[in-house]
């Protein structure tokens, strides 16, 4: 398998093995009994809103408990999400555009479910529910924050006129935050321009804006909890560089003797990386910025006029831009092994470059071939690596063959592959 296909293969077959990882973090459990227990969840992509999770005690047993919605009121996973249970009403007409129905459908049903708690304040909960058919939200009152769904319908009425033709949306929930806002005396011109503007989205963002300042929150501490959770590291590390130059097989160069030459030497790196969704995003991505060395040398005895022993030699120093997305295949409290896949873009800087006949003597008859050097290459690279704790990484990288010289008497290819160590700080 030629190494374009193995990266074709790679690039498809990666993101398969982090969809089933378990991913246990710090929360807890409190069960119908009234008792708190504390452990670590498996907390996974839920696409809809789980109905039983995974249990351990501690992040090393290997025995795992499940805990079903009949066993607990409620569990939290620190810092990334809580659910609690209710029995709900359950609207069940379809809202997505693409499939639109002709007439209002208000049917629903009642169950038994957890909702996830998007918000809660001195005055409001919002949480919401997603199954196959759609996500909807709710909005509960203190003291009890007992759930009610915020409405919205989506429907063909053919009587109806208006911008959209025959479409109807029906946004009930906007009258229902505007009775809301008004009881809890947050009615303003700020708050009243929010619920009339119709580029409102029955949507986490902007449900999350009204609610909060229903709330009282103030825009600090809005942008604080609910804003973007992507979450920015920085690092740098040292590596070492293996470095293999070749020459293409049926070139000048190589028919007239000459070697491949490889080196082993340092280099830096410095980088960034921005993690989705702190803890629970599988997939993160980064960029590296990295300098490195590597010198070409052969001397080899010239199997063609003017025969003697040859030498060839430069050295080349290159600045690496590497974008990649960087997949968790194992992920535990205080260890993360990933593999990852990316590009590269060097420019290339190249200094005593030497083609002469080797000894005391200068052999006139020498060939004067110059080396016509690319100053910018591009590679493809595929990296893997272990996080030990939060701050210190070991990894490798390889990066497919780019051309050093552009044909002519040498026609150079470099092969580079990088082993090295990284410490991360993450800014708060």
């Amino acid at each position: 398998m030629k190494a374009p296909v193995k990266l074709l293969f790679l690039m498809l077959v990666l993101p398969l093995f982090t969809t089933a990882q378990s991913n246990y973090r710090p929360g807890y459990v409190v069960t119908t009994k009234g008792d708190t227990v504390k452990g670590f969840i498996d907390y996974q992509t839920w696409d809809n809103n789980p109905s039983s999770i995974s249990f351990k005690s501690t992040a090393t047993d290997r025995e795992k408990r499940a805990f079903s919605i009949r066993d607990m009121t409620s569990f939290s996973i620190d810092g990334l999400a809580t659910y609690k249970k209710f029995v709900c009403f359950i609207s069940t007409d379809i809202t997505d555009p693409r499939h639109v129905i002709e007439g209002r459908d208000t049917s629903f049903r009642i169950d038994t479910v957890f909702l996830k708690v998007l918000q809660k304040g001195k005055n409001l909960a919002l949480y919401s529910f997603t199954d196959i058919l759609k996500t909807r939200f709710y909005i509960g009152e203190a003291p009890d924050y007992q759930p009610t769904e915020l409405v919205y319908r989506l429907y063909i009425d053919r009587d109806a006129t208006n911008i959209a033709g025959n479409t109807v949306n029906e946004n009930t929930y906007q009258k229902q935050l505007f009775a809301l806002a008004n009881k809890y005396n947050a009615m303003d011109d700020k708050m009243t321009a929010l619920l009339e503007d119709e580029f409102l989205k029955y949507a986490v963002e902007d449900l999350q804006r009204i609610v909060s300042q229903i709330n009282g929150f103030s825009k600090a501490e809005f942008e604080k909890k609910y804003r973007d959770r992507t979450q920015l590291s920085f690092y740098a590390g040292l590596f070492a560089n293996s470095s293999a130059t070749s020459s293409a097989s049926g070139s000048a160069y190589t028919s007239g003797g000459g070697h491949s030459s490889s080196s082993l030497l340092p280099g830096i790196v410095f980088g960034m990386t921005a993690e989705p969704n702190p803890g629970f995003s599988k997939v993160n991505f980064r960029l590296d910025v990295s300098v490195n060395s590597s010198k070409f040398n052969d001397v080899y005895p010239l199997k063609v006029i003017p025969y003697g022993q040859a030498r060839a030699t430069y050295n080349q120093l290159g600045i690496y831009f590497d974008p990649h997305v960087i997949f968790d295949i194992y992920s535990s409290p205080g260890f993360k092994f990933y593999l990852g896949l990316g590009a590269s873009v060097s420019f290339n800087f190249y200094s005593d470059q030497y083609f002469e006949s080797e000894g005391d003597n200068t052999n006139p008859f020498f060939p004067k071939e110059p080396f016509y050097f690319n100053q910018v290459n591009v590679a493809f690279m595929v990296t893997g690596g272990f996080r030990i704790g939060s701050n210190l990484e070991l990894y490798f990288s390889y990066f497919t063959p780019t051309t050093t010289t552009s044909g002519d008497y040498f026609a150079l290819s470099n092969q580079v592959e990088q082993i090295g160590i990284s410490y991360f700080f993450h800014p708060k």
